[in-house]
């Protein structure tokens, strides 16, 4: 007997991409649940208009949002998906087969692939890349993380891989990224310092250096060219600002 499958996408002033995310679910969930946190751009209007239920909660985090999200599905297989990403129709067909029958895992693991300021990006450190996405929410959660979520999962929890692929619609322009950049290292050097963590010149100056060859040059991000580089050297960026800013 085929079991039902809730998609949660939590969002804020996405209306150019949230009808595209939404579009690509509707052939293989039950409903699509949207949690919106005060958009002003017309962004919960598309969602209604693709079929979606949506909720208004004020933003309280990545998890307590899509772990709200999770509350008001309406199946206890739950689909977490970004409103900048859009599932392919060849994973949509795995998952829908996948979901048949009563599931014997209990999580799913997605391979992603990257559009970056309209290019797919085939190398680098963003490849390859996959993430849980789909899960049972009676045993499954997402944790309290305030920068780089994840879920709670135990060595217990059988996951299985499908074919086919999350794309990522990242950032549409280089001040984007940018930007990106700021607010993360923010948030995990918060998080660090709240831990008692510290960061010496190894993790301030080498670290970086060592991302960006490694993600440059073995993982052959040079091959995508310009941005290859960008992405890289974007990256390596981060490492430095994310330690830099921990408090000493």
């Amino acid at each position: 007997m085929p079991v039902s499958l809730s998609a949660v996408i939590i969002t804020h002033n996405q209306h150019q991409k949230i009808g595209r995310t939404i579009a690509a679910l509707r052939s293989f969930v039950a409903e699509v649940v949207v949690i919106d946190s005060g958009s002003s751009d017309g962004t919960p209007e598309i969602a209604r208009a693709h079929g979606a239920r949506v909720f208004e909660k004020a933003w309280s985090g990545y998890s307590a949002q899509k772990n709200f999200g999770n509350d008001q599905a309406q199946h206890a297989w739950i689909l977490s998906i970004d409103d900048d990403e859009v599932v392919s129709p060849e994973l949509a067909k795995n998952i829908k087969k996948a979901f048949e029958t009563a599931p014997t895992f209990d999580a799913l693991d997605l391979p992603f692939r990257t559009v970056f300021c309209g290019k797919l990006i085939r190398f680098g450190g963003w490849n390859p890349e996959s993430h849980v996405r789909i899960f049972n929410k009676q045993k499954i959660a997402w944790n309290t993380d305030a920068v780089h979520e994840g879920l709670t999962l135990r060595p217990e929890h059988k996951i299985q891989k499908l074919n086919g692929c999350v794309y990522h619609y990242t950032v549409d322009s280089l001040e984007a990224f940018y930007a990106k950049t700021e607010r993360y290292s923010v948030l995990f050097a918060e998080k660090a310092t709240r831990m008692g963590k510290k960061a010496g010149w190894v993790k301030k100056y080498l670290s970086p250096l060592v991302r960006f060859v490694r993600e440059y040059v073995f993982k052959l991000g040079f091959l995508d060219g310009r941005y290859g580089f960008i992405i890289a050297k974007e990256n390596a960026r981060y490492t430095y600002l994310k330690y830099k800013k921990m408090t000493p």
